[in-house]
């Protein structure tokens, strides 16, 4: 029997942006991240203070980590009044009606998925489980990893196709078909949720008349709003091989933006000598295995960066470059993986509009 082993990276470190400017017209920033955990990672926001009294800015975070707490709400399938935890919990033929705002998440999640023509999908939660990267599994320090058996996996494919639910508005069915039993179709919003909420808390700040500053949900989902008059943010990525010491492996300045990354540094188990990652396949229901490390995706809408991310690394690194190409010139987006023993880093943005660290990766740019 192989030996387990479980690794999670620190969510503080897969983005960090630093600021530039010295000068003394620089915003006065002020941060904060809230007590509470929202969609299993820490919230910071941070904006310009400099012409608000401490009563007021103090006001627009807490209506900050409103939003963050009202998504987390519906969208947490360990909650049990959740919609998404409703929607589980309903046998196959049986509806639920859910709140606007998760049928926003949901609508746009689904759209990502026939985008991706399927890359993307809500219903990974039972081959999620099966490989131990569901929360109750994930979180237990007496569970033991071994994998899947090819017939627990096909099992449980069935389970994951989009046509077993439908969404008329605000009712969201769990479909019922004769020659399969559906009752353990699970819904899961965690790939998108975490990028709306950064996004609704970046209209909100802007709706205060915030023009400075970032919103970072366990720094994997980001909103950028302005760094200065002057000087854009540098946005840092996680090196999908280094330390926590090592330097980011991209430096990108950006502002005004939505960033999202999804590498297999995140959460992974060893057993037997191989790693087997969080990120899973939807069509075979296996982890990604082919060399690819990290995507990082940029661009307006942070809901569609979160979906892009994470579809782009289960397609794995050929099927996601040619993808990523379509996608140029409306979200920039950043590949790094491992071919012929070398490791390497595709762009669909020109290379004078980033900087690479390790001078180990082959770097290929539009």
């Amino acid at each position: 029997m192989g030996h387990m082993k479980k690794f999670s990276a620190a969510a503080a470190a897969v983005f960090a942006a630093f600021l530039l400017c010295s000068c003394t017209l620089s915003p006065l920033f002020t941060a904060k991240t809230y007590s509470e955990m929202y969609f299993g990672a820490p919230v910071t926001v941070q904006f310009d203070t400099r012409r608000l009294s401490k009563a007021a800015y103090e006001e627009i975070f807490n209506g900050a980590e409103r939003i963050a707490a009202n998504i987390h709400a519906l969208t947490d399938p360990e909650n049990p009044d959740s919609d998404v935890a409703k929607f589980n919990a309903l046998s196959a033929g049986e509806s639920v009606t859910i709140d606007d705002v998760t049928a926003d998440i949901l609508q746009t999640a689904l759209e990502w998925g026939e985008k991706t023509n399927g890359y993307f999908n809500v219903l990974i939660a039972p081959v999620t489980r099966l490989w131990g990267f569901s929360y109750d599994l994930w979180d237990n320090d007496d569970y033991t990893f071994a994998p899947p058996t090819q017939a627990e996996i096909d099992a449980v494919l069935p389970l994951l196709s989009l046509e077993n639910i439908t969404l008329d508005g605000n009712l969201l069915t769990k479909n019922n078909f004769d020659e399969v039993t559906l009752d353990e179709v699970t819904l899961d919003l965690g790939g998108i949720a975490k990028g709306y909420a950064a996004g609704k808390i970046r209209e909100y700040l802007r709706e205060q008349g915030v023009i400075y500053g970032l919103v970072s949900l366990g720094s994997s989902s980001m909103e950028l709003l302005k760094f200065s008059e002057s000087e854009p943010w540098n946005l840092g990525v996680i090196h999908p091989r280094g330390t926590a010491s090592t330097p980011p492996l991209l430096d990108i300045p950006a502002e005004d933006k939505a960033v999202s990354t999804s590498g297999d540094y995140e959460r992974y188990y060893e057993y037997g000598g191989k790693r087997y990652s969080h990120l899973l396949d939807p069509f075979t229901g296996r982890p990604i295995d082919d060399g690819t490390m990290s995507v990082a995706v940029i661009g307006e809408d942070s809901a569609a960066c979160d979906a892009l991310s994470t579809a782009l690394c289960a397609m794995g690194w050929e099927k996601a470059i040619a993808f990523a190409k379509t996608l140029k010139g409306e979200y920039d987006v950043y590949i790094a993986y491992e071919a012929e023993g070398a490791y390497r880093l595709y762009a669909n943005v020109p290379a004078s509009s980033f900087r690479v660290t390790d001078e180990n990766f082959l770097v290929e740019t539009e």
